[in-house]
């Protein structure tokens, strides 16, 4: 009669390596979506610095300096 008792305990430590195996999976996939998160965040609070020093999105760059500075420079040189 204690040979079913061997095999009811070999099941359930399976099933505990199975459940073990779960858990680090789930685990796992919730850390990589916290970090897809993290990395969105990052870059919404980067484009909001970037706005507020004024870069706006699709929009392209102008220069600052006065036309005339960079042959003024080439002339010194």
């Amino acid at each position: 009669m204690k040979l079913p008792l061997l095999f009811r305990r070999d099941r359930t430590v399976i099933k505990r390596a199975d459940a073990q195996a779960q858990a680090e999976k789930l685990l796992a996939e919730s850390l990589r979506m916290v970090g897809q998160v993290c990395a969105k965040v990052a870059d919404l609070i980067e484009a909001q610095r970037l706005e507020r020093a004024g870069y706006a999105q699709d929009t392209l760059l102008r220069r600052l300096d006065p036309p005339g500075a960079e042959a003024e420079r080439k002339k010194k040189e």
